[in-house]
């Protein structure tokens, strides 16, 4: 079965083809006028798509939901402090050298900032296991350059282990803020001889209208005499 925005989007992909398959007519008829000692004198003939009302029946066939959550800001001074706080655990040390700390800190800005980000996007936890790998990384990489732990003592660090605090320390700072339930997909019967199996209390109607806003090439020229091409609205 179809998705709705699948069977809706194929619908209006099928209004523009017709208006394609119209210009490219439109294309021939003016090569086939400027040939013409009379027709060339005539308008060429151009269809424009109007107002286009659909009426569509469907039946919903079936119905899957999530949870998108909304988090609340992070208090970011205290999130990187903790984030700080428990990397440098993980090393062994209670303290990092100058350059190390800044390098360390200025990493975590970053990527708090990108966490954020993720979370208003994704509405879901899954952003804090990529931040945490991310922060893992860059750890090692500053533990090799300041040479943080002895070479022999690098490649045994356990990389998941220091992960999953990591995990377990970001989630526990990250609040909820608000909850909803949200239609992730929808499927629905459009096929006519199976609607005319259905119940008509089983038959939801959808009450389609589809404009046009034609674009067009429009060449410009700026002051320092550069031509640019850009496509605006007609």
């Amino acid at each position: 079965m179809p998705n709705l925005n699948e069977y809706l989007g194929s619908i209006i992909s099928s209004i523009t083809n017709a208006r394609v398959m119209a210009d490219i007519q439109t294309v021939k008829v003016a090569e086939e006028y400027a040939k013409h000692d009379l027709l060339k004198h005539f308008a060429v003939p151009h269809m424009r798509v109007g107002d286009v009302e659909l009426t569509i029946p469907v039946a919903l066939d079936a119905l899957t939901e999530k949870t998108e959550t909304q988090y609340q800001p992070i208090d970011n001074t205290k999130f990187n402090s903790l984030m700080y706080k428990e990397l440098t655990n993980s090393l062994g040390r209670t303290s990092l050298p100058s350059k190390a700390s800044k390098a360390l800190r200025a990493v975590l800005v970053e990527q708090t900032h990108n966490l954020e980000q993720a979370l208003r996007m994704q509405q879901d936890m899954a952003p804090v296991t990529e931040y945490s790998q991310q922060a893992v990384r860059q750890l090692v990489q500053l533990a090799d350059e300041y040479q943080l732990v002895s070479r022999e003592s690098l490649p045994k660090l356990n990389i998941e282990q220091i992960t999953s605090r990591l995990v377990a320390a970001a989630t526990q700072e990250i609040k909820v803020l608000s909850q909803r339930k949200v239609i992730e997909n929808l499927n629905v019967i459009a096929e006519s001889h199976k609607l005319r199996e259905e119940k008509p209390e089983n038959i939801i109607y959808i009450k389609l209208k589809i404009s046009e806003d034609g674009m067009e090439w429009q060449q410009m020229e700026s002051s320092d005499g550069q031509i640019s091409r850009r496509l605006l609205p007609e």
